[in-house]
């Protein structure tokens, strides 16, 4: 999966639809079952890996923040927010292009 990074000093793409990633992972047991839940880290793992560059170091890699973005009217790609070790800013890291943020 490819990945667009974005460093924002704070981002709010819709408050009530951002959530910490434990909420989703704990939904996803729930509904769709342990592999399903597998899936959804690996590719927790893959963006925090993709963001994670000695100019922009993350803080914590283990529980960002998330948002959904409909896709393709079934799916939902899962964007994550990860704080960086730099006081105040963030990265957003989502499969879909957001060039507005590039302005942030």
């Amino acid at each position: 999966m490819s990945w667009f990074i974005y460093e924002v000093p704070e981002y709010h793409e819709d408050g009530a639809r951002i959530e910490p990633f434990s909420d989703l992972r704990n939904r996803v047991l729930k509904v769709s079952g342990q592999a399903m839940v597998d899936e959804l880290e690996s590719v927790r793992a893959n963006a925090a890996t993709t963001a994670d560059t000695p100019t922009r170091p993350l803080r914590s890699a283990e529980n960002p923040l998330v948002f959904p973005i409909p896709y393709a009217d079934s799916m939902i790609l899962v964007g994550f927010i990860f704080e960086l070790k730099r006081e105040l800013r963030q990265l957003v890291v989502s499969p879909v292009e957001m060039p507005w943020l590039n302005d942030a």
